[in-house]
């Protein structure tokens, strides 16, 4: 940006005027950002006009089609989107109103359980998809995940643990099974579980040393205690190995998924994790949180007609019809 220009103090600014720009930009339309503001588009010409003479720059490509970001422009909206969003969550903060117009951003601890949180996260999106957009965030482990929710840099967050944080709060999204599993042919060479999973390479992930701690527990526990473990970062590696007979492997139990070519079994009774949505109490006030403990109070499994409403994304996105089949 042109940083020739005298503005020395946020007062330089006209606050409205930038905020025209914001509504504008966010639609490519000077009607559409018009009806948003509610007022005229002439009124709302002449304001953007007035702010691309304060900045003195071009801000839009105004043609017959319509207007479009300069490369300036593009860089003035990506700035004012984190000024304008934060403003409507602290307009929710401050009234019993629905403000909405923010993305949320969801952080999913890093987990061998992704079905379950992605499945969730997919549903809360239809929720609040009238509001904005949700995005996912991947979490090295639970403390920073927590850390982020705290900070504010994610919204709200998924993890295999309850937070210990009084200023926190937390909610039972689900749970899934971990089954042991080996190629068919390898289960077959063994009389006893147990013996297989003595005397065979153990494979367990890098990334989630929570899990792996719960897992090794459960052994011990079942008095089990592998010779030889196998370290990977990469899920598909550990199972072409699992395939070949190599190793022996954990994985969340997915009852609609067929696992050809291996077997998977329990150790003892059959061990069970839960996954927790984590938000701030504090922001409890806020649609996004209000939308995810809507989402508790349906079953996940139980997926309404709206998930797979394809025209649901067309009315909130605003699609004109002139561009529709």
């Amino acid at each position: 940006m042109n940083r020739g220009i005298n503005l020395e103090k946020l007062k330089d600014i006209n606050w409205n005027h930038l905020y025209c720009f914001y509504e504008v930009a966010k639609v490519q339309s000077l009607k559409k950002g018009a009806e948003i503001i509610g007022t005229s588009s002439p009124t709302l010409s002449e304001q953007l006009k007035r702010l691309e003479n304060k900045f003195n720059m071009k801000l839009f490509n105004r043609s017959s089609k319509g207007l479009s970001l300069t490369p300036e422009g593009l860089q003035l909206f990506e700035r004012t989107k984190g000024i304008f969003e934060e403003g409507s969550k602290l307009l929710e903060h401050f009234s019993e109103d629905v403000v909405g117009g923010y993305p949320v951003s969801i952080g999913i601890e890093e987990t061998i359980s992704y079905d379950l949180a992605t499945e969730f996260a997919s549903q809360y999106w239809d929720l609040y998809t009238k509001y904005g957009t949700v995005n996912t965030i991947r979490q090295a482990d639970h403390e920073v995940l927590v850390d982020n929710i705290l900070r504010g840099n994610i919204d709200w967050g998924i993890s295999l643990r309850k937070p210990k944080r009084k200023s926190l709060n937390v909610a039972e999204i689900g749970s899934f099974e971990i089954v042991f599993c080996c190629s068919t042919e390898l289960y077959d060479k063994f009389k006893d579980e147990k013996d297989l999973l003595v005397n065979i390479p153990f494979a367990e992930s890098n990334w989630d040393k929570n899990l792996n701690r719960v897992i090794y527990q459960h052994l011990r526990k079942n008095g089990v205690v592998p010779k030889e473990k196998v370290y990977s970062d990469h899920i598909d590696f550990v199972h072409k190995l699992c395939l070949r007979g190599r190793c022996v492997m954990f994985l969340p139990k997915n009852p609609l998924e067929e696992y050809l070519g291996l077997k998977t079994f329990n150790l003892g009774e059959p061990l069970k994790m839960s996954l927790y949505a984590i938000w701030k109490k504090s922001d409890e006030g806020l649609i996004s949180i209000r939308k995810l403990q809507e989402l508790f109070q349906s079953k996940l499994s139980n997926v309404p007609d709206r998930y797979e409403d394809v025209d649901l994304q067309i009315e909130v996105s605003d699609v004109s019809d002139d561009l529709l089949n």
